[in-house]
């Protein structure tokens, strides 16, 4: 969705919002509104700026603002997170940068793995069948999907686990 700044006060709202608060403006606001338009109302278009280089897992995106261009024009800034900050919690605490990094990469661990246990269980549950008694399997396909189910059971102790491993080839 656009974002439009007003000139005025500096902020920067979507174009929802900004129709919405000059609905009464002559010409009506219609649907991809002009820079001159914008110009108009005292108001610039936002465009999107250039995306911050996160390092995933434990690094993200996000939009932390706006600033206006060497050409004049305006742009999102986009910048790394999480961001920390010491503070002192309700009963007193400190809470440092480093402990809340420290919680924040083990919450990242503990969601991420138990993604990929439930991927896991649910590729292991769609080839239960090939290893009962009655299975139509030859012995050697057995043993090939018997294979591939310990390499699915053996995923927590594999390199890169639990946001880089590879899962092992499911047999055809």
């Amino acid at each position: 969705m656009a974002k439009i700044r007003i000139r005025e006060t500096g902020e920067v709202v979507t174009e929802t919002t900004f129709r919405t608060r000059n609905k009464k403006a002559r010409p009506v606001l219609t649907a991809g509104i002009s820079k001159e338009r914008l110009d108009q109302l005292g108001a610039d278009p936002v465009l999107n700026g250039a995306p911050a280089n996160p390092t995933p897992p434990y690094e993200y995106s996000y939009e932390s603002g706006v600033a206006q261009g060497e050409d004049g024009v305006w742009y999102t800034v986009n910048s790394v997170g999480p961001v920390f900050a010491e503070y002192t919690d309700d009963d007193g605490n400190v809470q440092t940068v480093d402990a809340q990094t420290t919680a924040y990469r083990a919450r990242v661990d503990a969601d991420a793995a138990a993604s990929a246990r439930s991927t896991r269980t649910k590729l292991l549950d769609e080839c239960d069948w090939t290893q009962v008694n009655d299975s139509p399997l030859s012995n050697e396909l057995k043993t090939t999907w018997a294979t591939y189910r310990e390499g699915l059971r053996n995923l927590p102790s594999a390199s890169g686990w639990p946001h880089t491993h590879t899962l092992p080839e499911k047999p055809e």
